[in-house]
């Protein structure tokens, strides 16, 4: 055999062994980018999926709810919650979600982030530039009020935040509601309340409630939901439900009571 013959067959032999390398490389190259484009695929799908659901859920962008928001420190009801038309810490972004001075939570959503399952108690407070959760409350009255602090005008007995729902011109329960106060979607018409009280006190209807939302001015009179019969609230929880009354919006929430 010639040394050009062997050059050759030891060069075709290196060829046919690099050569299945290639191929696979290229086939797994290959499938990476198909499966790059099928999950890219599948995430735009259920992007657009969950943009629809979210604006098909009231309030929707271009919709006016209001519902009344109060609040009862060791006792004492909070002044209503201080006039904002913009997001706390802006001077431009405009909130969907604002306060006339007027008790009320003025929503009429500008976007998909403050409309539907996103109009929150706790959407209201981030742009009012305060917060709430079950430990503590940070407020427009300036002082955080944590779990197991004592309310001195009640004689110095240890309080925790608790919240509960209702309607004007109904039975008020007073029942403590379970999770967080920033996490409800409240309805059209309905009246939030939040407490810094000792557990197992009493929680009071806030007195001026029935006031605000059967004289709200951006509207010239009642919030359509206002008085509303009691209907469902939040799905696989059960919660108090609201007696017949004038069509409106949903009754109180379905979040369960405490014991």
């Amino acid at each position: 055999m010639t040394k050009a013959t062997s050059k050759y067959k030891r060069a075709k032999i290196r060829s046919k062994a690099r050569s299945p390398k290639r191929a696979k490389s290229s086939r797994t190259w290959n499938l990476s980018i198909v499966a790059i484009l099928v999950v890219g695929a599948l995430l735009i799908a259920f992007t657009v999926k969950d943009n629809k659901s979210a604006s098909a859920v009231s309030p929707k962008v271009g919709e006016h709810w209001h519902a009344f928001l109060g609040v009862d420190i060791c006792g004492t009801w909070l002044s209503d919650a201080p006039e904002f038309e913009n997001q706390a810490g802006s001077d431009t972004l405009r909130a969907g979600i604002h306060s006339h001075g007027d008790g009320i939570m003025h929503t009429h959503p500008f976007a998909n982030g403050e409309s539907g399952n996103n109009a929150v108690v706790g959407t209201f407070l981030e742009y009012g530039g305060w917060s709430a959760d079950t430990n503590a409350l940070s407020l427009w009255d300036s002082v955080k009020h944590t779990n197991e602090d004592k309310c001195s005008a009640l004689g110095d007995k240890k309080a925790i935040v608790q919240w509960t729902t209702g309607y004007p011109n109904k039975e008020w329960s007073g029942k403590p509601l379970s999770g967080s106060p920033a996490d409800y979607k409240y309805h059209d018409g309905e009246i939030v309340a939040i407490y810094f009280l000792p557990k197992g006190a009493d929680l009071p209807k806030p007195p001026n409630a029935d006031a605000a939302l059967a004289n709200i001015s951006d509207i010239g009179g009642a919030a359509p939901g206002a008085g509303a019969s009691g209907s469902s609230g939040v799905s696989g929880a059960s919660g108090a439900t609201g007696t017949t009354g004038t069509t409106g919006a949903s009754g109180a929430s379905g979040a369960t009571t405490t014991p």
